[in-house]
């Protein structure tokens, strides 16, 4: 080897060990300081623009690192959006890491079981800041309920277009992501819904099929039974109640049903509130309300395949707990024991 070939060499290594000094200097952490920033990626982003987020945000320090970076990896394509916790103690391949895998700022939710869509809209409005009104439009809106539907049509034995999926919503504790959209947590909580039943009430298609209901009866039942019963134990009792009051052709009389047209926002019912004319009060209209009247724990759902006792009339005694009666007359006393 010739002089000037050492020499070039020699001028090559060293260029590339600066050039790799660098690179290191410009993906390590653009701070020491363990600083928690929120950014948003719009949906559609390119590498391009998010670069550019990163570094208005003083999160890298260089965009141009950060794109060849990501085109080295084979990840320019990848970025996910929504809103992330980033840090400039975070190392550009750690950023890389989060986008790519959309770990995307997580908000912890809890749906009380017996949440009505308006409850849930509510929530979602005040935790993730989706729009109220859009979600309840589209709880509402038979296209789109037909379209979340079409995969869990095996589930009824006829199925029949929904009007609404209040009650088709599964309540329980979840962690979604910000900037979920409304359209997308309904069809989470839908799929929710069916899975807790696959899971814990496989039986369910004989069970209604021995007790003549419909799986949106069951449903319907079910949070009628979630809203008038206080105490687990009390569930199939009073499940018992509305199926026997059902099977003789009475009216339902639910407190609970008149409740809904009124959001549950009445703590005490008075006669003239059984007055009006709704389709789901029970107490003018013999059956079932048109739709649930609002998302059913399982303890409800299996009180109705399995509901006890030959009682047709129930009273709240003021603790939580209710007298239970077979007679008219009886039904008298007890409320006079009520008082």
């Amino acid at each position: 080897m010739n002089n000037f070939s050492l020499y070039f060499l020699l001028i090559f290594s060293l260029l590339v060990f600066i050039g790799f000094l660098v690179y290191l200097y410009l993906s390590s952490p653009k701070s020491k300081i363990e600083r928690e920033i929120e950014v948003y990626i719009p949906e559609g982003s390119s590498a391009y623009k998010v670069a550019d987020i990163l570094l208005d945000n003083s999160l890298i320090k260089s965009k141009e690192v950060f794109i060849a970076t990501l085109k080295l990896m084979g990840k320019d394509k990848g970025l996910k959006s929504g809103y992330y916790i980033l840090s400039p103690s975070f190392s550009m391949f750690d950023i890389i890491d989060i986008l790519t895998q959309g770990k995307g700022l997580r908000v912890k939710i809890t749906i009380p079981e017996g949440s009505s869509l308006k409850d849930m809209a509510h929530l979602f409005s005040e935790k993730l800041a989706l729009s109220k009104e859009k979600f309840i439009t589209l709880c509402k809106d038979e296209n789109f309920i037909d379209s979340v539907m079409k995969d869990y049509k095996n589930y009824f034995s006829s199925y029949k277009s929904l009007k609404t999926l209040e009650g088709y919503l599964y309540p329980s504790t979840y962690y979604f992501n910000k900037g979920i959209k409304e359209e997308d947590i309904i069809k989470f909580l839908i799929k929710e819904f069916f899975n807790q039943i696959n899971v814990h009430i496989p039986e369910y298609k004989e069970r209604l099929k021995s007790l003549n209901l419909s799986f949106n009866d069951w449903i319907i039942l079910a949070s009628i039974v979630e809203k008038e019963a206080k105490v687990d134990q009390e569930r199939p009792l009073i499940a018992g109640v509305f199926l026997n009051r059902l099977k003789k052709g009475y009216k339902l009389q639910s407190c609970a049903t008149v409740e809904y047209v009124y959001d549950f926002k009445k703590s005490v019912l008075l006669y003239k509130d059984l007055e009006i004319d709704s389709p789901y009060n029970t107490y003018i209209y013999y059956g079932l309300p048109p739709s649930p009247i609002c998302s059913p724990s399982l303890n409800s759902l299996k009180a109705v395949l399995y509901p006890q006792g030959d009682y047709l009339f129930f009273v709240a005694k003021g603790d939580g707990t209710h007298i239970f009666t077979k007679t008219y007359e009886e039904h008298l006393k007890a409320q006079e024991f009520k008082k």
